[in-house]
């Protein structure tokens, strides 16, 4: 791994094998420090998946070598969360503090009873806004909330019904969408997001939305599915990208159809065209389902290289 690809680790990451009492493998809490930028995982649930119902193209034998991605009981791990983003400046680092970002806002409330077809279970129930205050962050105070998509999993504490109060978790941020995004959406099932329609921008393939983080359309998935593509301020760049894949394995099989996208064709596309960013030297990714290889890169040899192998 090149110089390049190094980076510092705010907390030390926990240990890859760790696994909880059900063998499922999900991420803690952690905090990593990339040039100016700290990325925080903000856990809020884990899902154990039935692999071959995600991906309907594949067959059960094709998963004997992805060990490292599944549960004992042979069901694909995933997590759902949202991404604190901050960015310090570098000389007045004491005074000014940090300037904050959310990605994507977690699952919300789950009960974990109403499974769909592709889950086997939820028994990792985690809570976002618990997490929140152990960092001593008020979600009150948070400006901004930028989705990678509108799919229930990804704006939980942003929805009308979050919290008791009808402007959610995060009363009075401004949220963030890719063009197309709201267009996708059916009107019968009611808002997204509170105040969806005074409170929402969509905005357009390449935009800045703040110092240093920009819009990546990668469609398919939904109609307006965006990443987020941060620089660090020394060189590297970070893509958040969603549900453009659900799994490391998507690496190695772009092929695979995922049974949740939108239009299947553009998704591959899309899956290739992040495979070859993601390989390229001075680019990490972060899957906010990757259970516990979140953050990481694609290694020369076209395999996800998480950030605790390097």
């Amino acid at each position: 791994m090149t110089t390049s690809k190094q980076a510092t680790a705010a907390h030390p990451p926990h240990d890859p094998a760790e696994v909880d009492d059900s063998g499922c493998r999900l991420p803690r809490l952690w905090t990593r420090t990339l040039g100016d930028l700290t990325l925080t995982y903000v856990p809020d649930a884990g899902v154990h998946m039935i692999p071959t119902r995600v991906y309907p193209a594949s067959a059960d034998e094709d998963w004997t070598e992805h060990g490292p991605h599944m549960t004992d009981a042979g069901h694909l791990a995933m997590s759902c969360g949202a991404l604190l983003v901050e960015r310090v400046e570098r000389v007045e680092r004491v005074e000014r503090g940090g300037r904050r970002l959310l990605l994507d806002a977690g699952h919300g409330r789950i009960s974990g009873e109403d499974l769909e077809h592709f889950q086997h279970g939820f028994d990792h129930v985690q809570n976002l806004p618990d997490h929140l205050r152990r960092l001593g962050v008020d979600p009150a105070t948070l400006e901004t909330v930028a989705f990678t998509h509108l799919h229930d999993d990804h704006t939980g504490w942003a929805r009308p019904d979050a919290v008791d109060d009808p402007r959610s978790l995060f009363p009075v941020a401004r949220w963030i969408v890719g063009a197309g995004e709201l267009e996708g959406l059916d009107p019968a099932s009611g808002p997204r997001l509170a105040g969806q329609s005074e409170r929402t921008t969509a905005v357009a393939d390449g935009t800045e939305i703040a110092e240093g983080v920009r819009a990546w359309a990668l469609p398919g998935h939904t109609p307006g599915h965006t990443a987020w593509i941060l620089d660090t301020g020394d060189g590297r760049r970070i893509v958040a990208f969603g549900d453009a894949m659900h799994s490391p394995v998507q690496i190695e099989h772009p092929d695979w159809e995922v049974v949740l996208d939108h239009d299947r064709a553009r998704a591959e596309h899309s899956r290739r065209r992040l495979v070859e960013f993601l390989a390229q030297d001075g680019v990490f990714g972060f899957g906010v389902h990757f259970a516990d290889q979140q953050l990481g890169t694609v290694d020369g040899g076209g395999h996800w290289r998480p950030w605790e192998d390097k």
